[in-house]
């Protein structure tokens, strides 16, 4: 029994003494290697290094990892040749070190990087079926994964932007790896989890050896992710199944300036976005990092990284008092985590708390028109798509609302409208391929949700409420249909009533002797334009009442154009006049016929009617024209009023 204990115990050194001893022999020669395969981080940029260094070298850490973690699942005495925990951190693992190689290399694009830590996390929760209960709820399967996709891209996201001084990244993840491996052994449970965090920090600390300031060799996205990674699946582990706040807090803890640095980039980045409309957004890097702030104040990086340690056990010094006093004092436990958080708030969050300030004072009392339109947009579409599925479910399944069929068709939806690029677009000035590309996420969503359930709920469906193909085909259908032009049409009611409804509410206030009756000349694409732009003429203090069109094409006559009657060609401008008396006729054509023109021109001048051109013409800017105010970005007249002209200006 003695010797029992002895032995696994003994692992708690043996194992991470070999993966500290494998990190500092293949780091030494990724110093070397990686080099000449171009793996190299020059400076400049967010970058604070003053010479070429190697990166990638994160490959010295997993490989010293699952070397040493190989050695102890094969340990029979030990792990008793169990290799589950070894293949469940190994596949995802192989699939984001090998992006992280590529990243380190070419410096791929951020949404390439998310879809592929998206494959990472569905193969995480694919391997760990995980399943949770929450407040007594059994969570269905897709909130699950979606909870667990959420947890995993964070945690790794999380790592990987820590990672911005020499020693930071590595340091952490040996405090973090020994707070867990403590967290684990004081509770009794995962033994092996324990053994595999030490193996960890055996790894990162072999690699700091020649990572800390002045740094050899830098971990890279390959090295960072990893990290983040294995702490995402080792954290999972240790929640229990019935999830409670605790257990959630003390993985969160464990690697809580990683994690705290992520909250603030968040938080920064958002009220930037709505202070400062061009500026990054979320996703787009800055310098007010945490280990950035600490740089500023010490000015030297191996004194910032030192902080950085401090911190990260503070934090993890709260997390194993947390675990011990939870069972006999957790109210107290509660208290001074939270005077804790408000303590590294107020001494770290700053520049989050000045912005915020600014905003609230600033942006909130003058909220812009466009940002609440987008911020208002996923809640429409929400609704659009539960009500969809209501009134899908009514005809097909009677009042039946099945919440696993209901989160099965909004999940795959939910992701491609947020990751589509569809709420980036201003649908108060959107376009037709706008609409377009919208139409194409909607159905795509929709027909991965409608095909996830049929292979996932639809036996339930048969099982339950004795649903048929039939019906099943039908109410995915409607659903399909429902969501689809409800979305498109909210949106293009939007569109609609800002370019016009509320500007023809607007002109219909307004007396007849405030307004010009206009008569345009043609009736093709310019008319369009120019009947687009006509309420911004001259900043909208000019406002012209149409009466009509008229064109040379005979074929027209007396049909509706852009929402106007043709009333006849030149010839008919008597018999127009005695119907509908005008005051001014717009030019809104370039390819008119001279004589028509002339024809015309010299009607209009008989009886003082004003003749104006219509053109969209591009203006040259130069210095002496923005200073002098002549720049002119109305609509320009080619023709004036007819007192002061004698013969109009043709166009070529």
């Amino acid at each position: 029994m003695n010797l029992v204990f002895f032995q696994k115990y003994a692992a708690l050194l043996i194992y991470p003494l070999l993966a500290t001893f494998l990190s500092l022999i293949f780091t030494y020669f990724c110093i070397r290697l990686l080099p000449r395969l171009g793996y190299i981080d020059k400076p400049g940029g967010r970058h604070i290094h003053r010479k070429p260094i190697p990166r990638g070298g994160g490959v010295a850490v997993i490989a010293s990892f699952f070397i040493s973690l190989g050695c102890f699942s094969l340990d029979s005495r030990l792990a008793g040749n169990d290799f589950s925990l070894f293949f469940r951190l190994l596949w995802p693992s192989l699939v984001l070190a090998a992006l992280g190689l590529v990243d380190d290399r070419i410096q791929l694009k951020s949404w390439t990087k998310l879809i592929v830590q998206i494959i990472v996390a569905g193969i995480i929760w694919h391997t760990t079926g995980q399943s949770y209960t929450i407040f007594g709820v059994q969570l269905p399967w897709v909130v699950s994964m979606g909870l667990t996709m959420i947890w995993v891209i964070g945690i790794i996201n999380a790592f990987n932007l820590i990672d911005g001084l020499d020693g930071v990244a590595s340091g952490l993840a040996i405090v973090s790896s020994f707070c867990m491996a403590i967290w684990f052994l004081l509770s009794g449970r995962h033994l092996m989890e324990a053994i595999c965090m030490l193996i960890l920090a055996g790894s990162c600390l072999g690699f700091l050896r020649y990572n800390f300031h002045p740094a050899k060799i830098f971990l890279g996205d390959t090295g960072s992710t990893f990290l983040g990674l294995i702490f995402a699946i080792i954290g999972l582990s240790s929640l229990d199944r019935t999830v409670t706040f605790t257990s959630l807090l003390l993985p969160l803890l464990s690697i809580g300036v990683p994690v705290f640095d992520v909250f603030l980039a968040v938080w920064r980045r958002s009220a930037r976005k709505l202070l400062v409309p061009n500026a990054g957004g979320i996703m787009e890097g800055d310098q007010d990092h945490l280990h950035h702030r600490l740089l500023r104040e010490t000015h030297k990086q191996s004194a910032t990284a030192l902080s950085m340690y401090l911190l990260g056990c503070a934090f993890a010094g709260v997390a194993l008092f947390l675990l011990v006093m939870r069972n006999y004092a957790p109210a107290i436990a509660y208290i001074i985590l939270l005077l804790a958080v408000l303590v590294v708030i107020r001494r770290l969050a700053l520049v989050e708390l000045v912005d915020s300030a600014r905003l609230i004072s600033n942006g909130l009392r003058m909220p812009r028109r466009g940002i609440l339109i987008t911020m208002i947009h996923p809640f429409l579409d929400f609704s659009v798509i539960t009500f969809s599925f209501a009134v899908a479910s009514i005809i097909t399944m009677g009042s039946v609302f099945h919440l696993d069929l209901f989160l099965t068709l909004l999940t795959p939806m939910a992701l491609l409208l947020c990751v589509s690029g569809v709420y980036r677009i201003y649908w108060l000035r959107a376009g037709i391929w706008s609409y377009w590309h919208l139409v194409l996420v909607l159905l795509l969503g929709s027909g991965c949700g409608i095909a996830l359930a049929y292979f996932t709920q639809y036996p339930i469906l048969v099982e339950r409420y004795g649903s048929t193909l039939q019906s099943f085909l039908a109410g995915s259908l409607i659903f399909l249909l429902l969501n689809t032009g409800l979305i498109i049409l909210e949106r293009f009611l939007l569109h609609y009533a800002e370019s016009f409804w509320f500007r023809m509410l607007y002109i219909q206030r307004l007396t007849p002797a405030q307004m010009e009756r206009t008569l345009i000349y043609g009736g093709g694409l310019n008319c369009r334009l120019y009947l687009y732009n006509l309420f911004n003429v001259n900043g909208g203090h000019e406002i012209d009442r149409i009466i009509g069109i008229i064109d040379d094409d005979t074929a027209l006559k007396g049909l509706l154009l852009y929402g106007f009657k043709v009333l006849g060609g030149v010839g008919d401008l008597d018999t127009i006049s005695r119907r509908t008396p005008f005051d001014k006729v717009v030019v809104a054509s370039a390819g008119i016929n001279r004589e028509n023109l002339l024809t015309l021109f010299n009607y209009c001048r008989e009886r003082g009617i004003r003749v104006c051109y219509f053109s969209p013409i591009q203006q040259e800017l130069d210095a002496e024209k923005i200073e002098s105010g002549v720049l002119d970005t109305r609509l320009t007249g080619l023709f004036r009023s007819t007192e002061t002209k004698t013969e109009p200006d043709l166009p070529d």
